[in-house]
């Protein structure tokens, strides 16, 4: 995990952390179906539901389902890889700290692939044991690198 995201985000992560779970990464990310921008009428609709539909793949109760689907505006979220959990924050307006928002056993996250740049952020999919996926975004390619890294790194020390 680079340091810089340790020392600029690891205070805020630290609450929702249990005592001998570790943190692995720490990303700032966005939700892809939250950052395709304000559609209006039918077509905005139409376009939404093709957006949500891109954006998370999953069937009812499948985990991918249950990631939350909107957000306060001009909210930072944090994607943390603990070697247990993988867990989404919300942080405050003051950055002084985070609300956990959801969260998944880190042996239900297959891996992160890295998909095609569509736009300036970097596109990434969490895929999950139940077959779902969801659609994230970064501004780094090396954020989604470390990120499948760290998600890796959990399956081998578990095997």
């Amino acid at each position: 995990m680079p340091e810089r995201d340790l020392q600029k985000f690891g205070h805020l992560v630290g609450p929702h952390v249990e005592p001998e779970e570790r943190v692995l990464d720490i990303a700032s990310v966005q939700s892809a179906r939250a950052s395709m921008g304000v559609m209006l009428g039918l077509a905005g609709a139409a376009g939404q539901a093709i957006v949500d539909r891109a954006a998370v793949k999953a069937g009812t109760g499948n985990l991918a389902k249950t990631f939350p689907q909107r957000f306060p505006p001009a909210s930072t979220k944090l994607l943390c890889v603990t070697d247990r959990r993988l867990l989404f924050l919300l942080v405050g307006p003051d950055r002084k700290r985070a609300e956990l928002v959801w969260q998944a056993p880190v042996s239900e996250v297959l891996r992160a692939e890295r998909r095609p740049r569509l736009q300036i952020m970097a596109r990434f999919q969490l895929h999950f044991g139940d077959g779902s996926s969801l659609a994230l975004m970064t501004m780094r390619r090396r954020t989604i690198e470390s990120l499948a890294a760290a998600l890796r790194g959990t399956h081998t020390a578990g095997s």
